[in-house]
């Protein structure tokens, strides 16, 4: 697991502009976010099946959470008057694609049904960011290679 820090306000802003209009983040899924504004809000990403028609959830590939791009705009509209929020927390995994693709290309010796998540973890308060990695596994390993991979990437990609 990594921290990453961003304490320049400007800084704050321009990630969030990137994390809200950019599509870099548009293939994670959304695990949470709480909103710290005039009032708090709470929101799953766990995806509710009986809001969908059989149809419409075979559509979803029958995945448990919503893709960022689906719910980004809406988590939007929360913060329209421009203010940062008093608190955010908002965490974001990897979708099992590309979890797949960055194992086989860095030739990781993990089965992709091995990894439960891999989290980015963003958290701002006080006008300062945070950015925290992390992964969770099916199975016990002493082996750090896929979580340094996961750090390097969130930094080189996301960052």
């Amino acid at each position: 697991m990594k921290n990453y820090e961003i304490n320049e306000l400007k800084e704050v802003k321009d990630f969030l502009n990137v994390l809200f209009t950019d599509e870099r983040y548009d293939s994670f899924y959304l695990f949470s976010v709480k909103l710290d504004l005039a009032v708090s809000y709470e929101i799953d990403g766990k995806i509710n099946k009986e809001f969908y028609t059989e149809e419409e959830f075979e559509q979803l590939t029958n995945r448990q959470y919503i893709c960022w791009r689906d719910v980004k705009k809406t988590i939007l509209g929360y913060m329209q008057d421009g203010k940062l929020p008093v608190k955010m927390k908002l965490i974001l995994m990897f979708n099992k694609e590309n979890i797949t693709r960055l194992i086989e290309m860095n030739n990781i010796l993990i089965h992709p049904d091995n990894i439960r998540a891999l989290f980015m973890n963003i958290l701002i308060s006080d006008n300062k960011l945070s950015i925290t990695t992390g992964t969770s596994l099916n199975v016990f390993t002493m082996d750090k290679t896929l979580e340094e991979l996961w750090d390097s990437t969130v930094e080189k990609y996301y960052i």
